[in-house]
């Protein structure tokens, strides 16, 4: 008697609850997501994050998480993702998850100077700095294949896959760049001229505030890239304007 009894209760325990199942799927959960219409979702990738959330509540829809990563291609505060991605069809009121650019991931120029160029390549491309450029330059006191300097020097930071300079000695011949000689006197230019190996060409005086005798001009300008035996003009103060 007490078996067909819990047998009795077992159904009616089913019973409703299949019954409540039921009444939830076809009455309740219509209203549940059936509340919104659907709606096409905009892209955000590109935008600045501000814009992006201002689109997203102009048009219903719920800022879901938003994280920052690291990205190459776009700057800080951009938004670099997104999901759904854009055009998926969804109810208004969904949740639209966003990444945003936190910039390119930063490193720091190691010292290299003096190591030779495979060396120091093998030192940078460790960090994930690639030289986009490697130029050769002479040097009087560094032997030839040895790195000369960097651009941007030691301490500075760059993005990774930012341009990079790596500047190799060639020796004694070549290349250089143009010594400063504004400032100079006459006769100290020359004598830098001339210790460079370079060829002194027109000098001319200009009134000038500046003391009689000194370069206040020089052509190539210094830091322009020059070859041995070119030619430097230079134009010095004269008499008080």
């Amino acid at each position: 008697m007490n078996i067909k009894k819990l047998i009795i209760w077992l159904i009616i325990l089913i019973g409703s609850f299949g019954l409540g199942f039921a009444v939830f799927n076809i009455f309740i959960m219509p209203r549940i997501v059936g509340t919104g219409k659907d709606v096409t979702v905009p892209s955000l990738i590109g935008k600045p994050l501000v814009l992006a959330q201002k689109m997203l509540l102009e048009q219903s829809f719920v800022i879901g998480e938003t994280r920052a990563v690291f990205d190459t291609i776009f700057p800080q505060g951009i938004v670099v993702g997104q999901k759904p991605p854009a055009g998926s069809i969804v109810r208004s009121g969904r949740k639209i998850n966003i990444l945003v650019s936190k910039g390119a991931l930063k490193v720091k120029i190691p010292f290299v100077e003096q190591m030779s160029e495979d060396q120091a390549i093998r030192v940078l491309n460790s960090l994930g700095i690639n030289p986009t450029i490697v130029e050769s330059l002479r040097s009087a006191t560094i032997s030839a294949g040895k790195i000369i300097s960097t651009e941007p020097g030691p301490g500075s930071e760059i993005p990774i896959g930012g341009q990079f300079e790596v500047f190799v000695s060639s020796g004694s011949s070549g290349i250089f760049l143009m010594p400063m000689l504004v400032g100079l006197s006459v006769n100290e230019a020359i004598d830098s001229i001339r210790s460079n190996g370079l060829a002194l060409g027109m000098i001319q005086q200009i009134p000038s505030d500046e003391p009689k005798g000194y370069v206040v001009i020089q052509y190539p300008e210094d830091g322009m890239r020059i070859r041995t035996g070119d030619t430097v003009r230079l134009i010095v103060s004269g008499k008080k304007r």
